[in-house]
């Protein structure tokens, strides 16, 4: 996955999915609402654009460290349930 940074400002990170799509785009925005962020996404183009993920939050960092934990732990228990 490669992730190109944009901005980063106080409370305001921007960045690009540049191999991702909507999937994970979408995860991120949904998970960060869980941990106080806001955070929203666009797509400039529906077939070759790259997701652009804004997260909005008192610090976004810690934000995106605890998203990025959830993703681990949803990733697993989807791995462990598809176990036969």
């Amino acid at each position: 996955m490669e992730i190109k940074k944009l901005s980063k400002k106080d409370g305001v990170w921007e960045f690009q999915l540049v191999s991702e799509d909507h999937t994970l785009a979408n995860l991120v925005k949904e998970l960060s609402w869980l941990h106080k962020a806001e955070a929203g996404y666009r797509v400039d183009h529906p077939l070759i654009g790259k997701p652009t993920v804004k997260v909005v939050a008192k610090n976004p960092k810690a934000s995106l460290d605890k998203v990025a934990k959830d993703i681990v732990k949803l990733s697993k228990s989807v791995q462990n349930a598809l176990k036969l």
